[in-house]
């Protein structure tokens, strides 16, 4: 009898330990496979999740383009004030993110870094873009709070064989379709 409390009890503490990764009602894993397979020029290389940190990753590349897209979710008892993680650009982590993306483009020769704003569906994302005209290659940096999480976008793309306006909307439009389908995932069902 004593046997069966102990394996109860075990196996309660392991479905506990496999719930950390659940935050707003969602894993690592949940939110991973809701990003597209492709975006664009994009296509996804590798996804890789990592609960004990609920963490996700997907890597896209294509053609003279590159992209890394990161989700991080923060639980109250890991990391001290960083909880809960508020949904849009005004989280202060997803500030300071920016504020790092854009000085550390900005002290890159020859980049210019620009803070600018990325729609997606009603709302709007915080971004930094830079471009390094020399090289051609044209980055962008967009963070933002979704489902508990911070979302870290970063795609780049080289221009020489296409003009800088073409891949100014490309970089735009990977990071508006990679925070509809996240933002997509909390909707509820039917809308």
């Amino acid at each position: 009898m004593s046997a069966v409390l102990v394996l109860a009890a075990v196996s309660s503490l392991q479905a506990q330990e496999a719930d950390l990764d659940l935050i707003q009602g969602y894993r690592s894993g949940d939110i991973l496979v809701g990003l597209p397979e492709t975006s664009g020029p994009f296509t996804v290389i590798s996804r890789t999740s990592d609960p004990q940190n609920f963490s996700a990753t997907v890597e896209y590349g294509g053609v003279d383009a590159r992209a890394i897209v990161s989700i991080n979710g923060v639980r109250a008892s890991n990391v001290a004030g960083m909880y809960p993680v508020r949904d849009g650009p005004d989280d202060p982590v997803v500030r300071s993110l920016l504020d790092q993306a854009f000085q550390y483009h900005s002290s890159q020769p020859n980049q210019i870094a620009v803070r600018t704003n990325i729609s997606y569906g009603n709302r709007a994302m915080a971004c930094v873009s830079s471009d390094d005209p020399q090289k051609k290659d044209d980055f962008l940096v967009c963070a933002t709070g979704v489902l508990g999480r911070y979302m870290l976008i970063q795609p780049v793309m080289n221009y020489r064989l296409s003009s800088k306006g073409v891949v100014d909307r490309q970089l735009a439009d990977f990071a508006s379709s990679m925070a509809q389908a996240i933002s997509e995932l909390a909707l509820p069902a039917g809308n």
